[in-house]
């Protein structure tokens, strides 16, 4: 009777033990999988954040070359508009130096072959119209064959405006004129420079 209660407890130990066993194998399997688990889902999130800070980055890499470009062109623009202001100044100021008395004397004694036997008004500026009264009511006068009213301007400040048949037909000859139609010329050329200057 000893050895089968022996060999009962031995039984309900070693069930007790193999319970115990299977008991620890599925804590530890669950234990793995959960574990395996965290790490895969760890792994997911860092991948994702990756991902998303390579994304921010190629954006805000972007965004600085657009910034950086758009400050580029701002510049250019800025120095082209500069250089062009410059230019077209000396380029104006240089023309009122250039017409001189003579020089309208000159210009006037050519048109007047031009329009020759026109009635013409010529107008100047106060100064200039002080300077060459004589010479349009004279040397002028003859050579258009017709007779010449002189007025001064206060909008012109340099050269003068020739007009015939009460303003219908005008030769404008001013500073202002001038510069216009040479600053148009050279517009042009400038921006071609500033873009070569660019490029080099």
């Amino acid at each position: 009777m000893a050895e089968d209660l022996q060999h009962l407890i031995d039984k309900i130990k070693a069930e007790a033990v193999d319970k115990a066993n299977a008991e620890a194998s599925k804590i530890l399997s669950e234990a793995k999988n959960k574990a395996a688990q965290i790490v895969k889902d760890a792994e997911a999130e860092a991948k994702a954040k990756l991902e998303k800070a390579d994304k921010d980055s190629q954006a805000y890499a972007e965004r600085s070359e657009k910034t950086l470009q758009q400050a580029a062109r701002d510049v250019v623009l800025a120095v082209s508009q500069g250089v062009e202001k410059a230019v077209l100044g000396v380029l104006a100021l240089n023309v009122d130096k250039t017409l001189t008395p003579e020089l309208l004397q000159q210009i006037l004694l050519m048109l007047a072959s031009s329009y020759a036997g026109k009635a013409a008004t010529v107008s100047l500026s106060e100064n200039d119209a002080k300077k060459l009264a004589s010479f349009v009511s004279g040397e002028f006068q003859k050579k258009l064959g017709a007779g010449v009213d002189i007025q001064s301007d206060s909008g012109i400040f340099a050269g003068f405006r020739l007009s015939f048949e009460n303003g219908k037909v005008s030769q404008e000859w001013t500073n202002a004129a001038i510069a216009d139609a040479l600053s148009a010329i050279l517009r042009p050329a400038l921006a071609k420079a500033v873009q070569q200057a660019i490029k080099s």
